[in-house]
This record gives C-alpha cells, sequence and structure tokens, in this order.
C-alpha cells in the first residue's frame, strides 16, 4: 500500500472526525442554551405580571449530578485568632452543643451548624459608606478564607441603618448556597458576621437534566404573586447552585441544584428546584436575640 496516500487518507479522516466533534459540541451547546426569542417571552411575562427584574438570567441549564458534602470541624482556637486580638479578659462559656466566647463587646458563638460573631463596639466618627464596609468585610473575608478556602463576592446591599456585604464558595464553578459568609456593618461602626460551611465535595449520581432559568423564573413568579400578592416584586438576583435543603433530615448532606432568588426587601433567598421546577420557601432568619 502507497504510505502517502495512507498517510492522507488518516489526516482527511482525522479533519472529518474534527468536523463531526465540533458540530456535536455545538448543536449540544445549542440544547442547554436559552435562545434570545425565550428571553424575550420571559421578559413579556414579567411585564404582564408587574415584576420587575433587575438581573441577568442563567443563559445555560447543563445537567447536574447530585453532590454530598461534609460539614466542617470547627477549631475553636483558630477561630479564637481570628476574631480576638488577644485572650485578654477572654471568657468561654458552654450552652447545650453551642460555645461561646465573649470579651469585652465582642462575642463568638459556636455551634454544629454555623458561626456567629458579634462587636457591639460603637466607633467614633464612624465613616459609614458602601466602600469603607467593604473594605471592613474584605479584611474579615480574608482572615476566614485562609482556613475554610477561597470565597467570593456575591453582593452588597444597603438597608435602613447597615450594609449587607456576602461572600460565598463555589464547587465546579457552581455557587454554593449553603456556604455563606455574610457581614453586617452597621452605621455606629457595629459588626454582625454569620458564617456557614460545608467541605469535601463528592459526586453521588450520574448528571441529570435540569429545567431552564427562565421556566424557573415562570415557576417563581406565579408562587412568590400566590405568596406576597400586593407586594410590588422586583427580582434582584437569580442564579443557579447547589443548595442543602432540610439540614436535620438530610443526614447525608446531599446538595441538589436550585434556582436561587433574590427580591427586592428580602434578605432571604427564594429557591426553585431545578430538578423539578417546584418552588421551595424556608424562612432562614437569623434572629440575634434567639442566638444569645
Amino acid at each position: 500500500m502507497d504510505t502517502k496516500l495512507a498517510k492522507n487518507y488518516t489526516i482527511i479522516f482525522l479533519i472529518i472526525l474534527n468536523l463531526v466533534l465540533f458540530i456535536l459540541s455545538f448543536l449540544l451547546e445549542e440544547k442547554y442554551k436559552i435562545t434570545k426569542e425565550r428571553e424575550n417571552t420571559i421578559v413579556s411575562y414579567l411585564e404582564q405580571e408587574n415584576v420587575k427584574i433587575y438581573a441577568d438570567l442563567p443563559k445555560k441549564y447543563y445537567p447536574m449530578p447530585k453532590i454530598s458534602m461534609k460539614k466542617t470541624k470547627n477549631d475553636d482556637l483558630v477561630l479564637q485568632k481570628i476574631f480576638f486580638n488577644n485572650n485578654e479578659n477572654l471568657i468561654r462559656t458552654e450552652k447545650f452543643e453551642d460555645t461561646i466566647f465573649k470579651q469585652g463587646e465582642k462575642t463568638l458563638k459556636i455551634n454544629n451548624l454555623f458561626i456567629y460573631f458579634q462587636d457591639l463596639e460603637k466607633k467614633d466618627n464612624f465613616e459609614y459608606n458602601k466602600e469603607n464596609c467593604k473594605k471592613i468585610a474584605e479584611e474579615y473575608k480574608s482572615l476566614i478564607q485562609e482556613v475554610y478556602g477561597k470565597m467570593y463576592l456575591d453582593r452588597i446591599i444597603e438597608q435602613k441603618d447597615y450594609f449587607l456585604v456576602s461572600y460565598i464558595q463555589k464547587v465546579d464553578n457552581y455557587k454554593i448556597f449553603n456556604n455563606i459568609l455574610n457581614i453586617k456593618i452597621y452605621n455606629n461602626g457595629e459588626v454582625d458576621i454569620y458564617f456557614n460551611n460545608y467541605q469535601k465535595p463528592d459526586t453521588i449520581s450520574e448528571k441529570i437534566n435540569i429545567c431552564s432559568s427562565d421556566e424557573a423564573t415562570y415557576t417563581f413568579v406565579k408562587e412568590i404573586k400566590n405568596l406576597i400578592p400586593d407586594k410590588e416584586i422586583y427580582i434582584r438576583q437569580v442564579d443557579l447552585g447547589y443548595y442543602l435543603k432540610d439540614t436535620e433530615e438530610n443526614i447525608s448532606f446531599s446538595f441538589t441544584p436550585y434556582y436561587r432568588f433574590y427580591i427586592k426587601g428580602e434578605e432571604t433567598p427564594f429557591y426553585i428546584n431545578a430538578y423539578t421546577n417546584t418552588f421551595e420557601y424556608e424562612p432562614v432568619i437569623v434572629d440575634t436575640e434567639e442566638i444569645f
């Protein structure tokens, strides 16, 4: 057989194979991508329902597996170094499953569910603005992520008397909605910090088809108007990630794909299960009086 001819046939075959793979990849990409027509349709629906949206919808909805993560074991000594400058006059108490440290106006509570820190020291001539509050939050975030891993800025919102700076962690570029760091900086310099963390993700299922963000938005709007019918709805943020629901019953810590929705005037997010396209609302509100 002519060696040169065989080589040419091989090159032609590889070119055709690459072309076929490219076409298949393109078709797969388009299959799980929202078209402009679908975007226009959901926007039109929102206008009809008098719902305003100030957020971009996730454009792609590739199949996603379930994952499992373990609850992080917190090190009391490490956390003391993060939140207290020294151990002078540091008082430690135990209350049920909680470990509480107190030093002056600062209080740190550690348990199996979350970490909560509060600094009630009012600061004279405190420079209360978005830039300074973000700077303070970044300092705390840098210390915490040295221990718990990289965190990404999720959102900054201004409320009546404080700025909320929120950070989140990711796995395979998907947000883990339970791995959050919420830092509130008040106009008098007081600080509240809420932190929750899971580690060591493990895939526990095959990739499963999920609904698209326009389908999830349709379901969300229909349900939210039933939940709060007399309130004007402004959607501020929509994203796709993993969420652990029912932590007390979900002993395997199985995380499922969800769409997360934030609306104006509500700190607590709303969720749409991306597998079933169903609305699920869990009012998780941190009450300082209940924590301490």
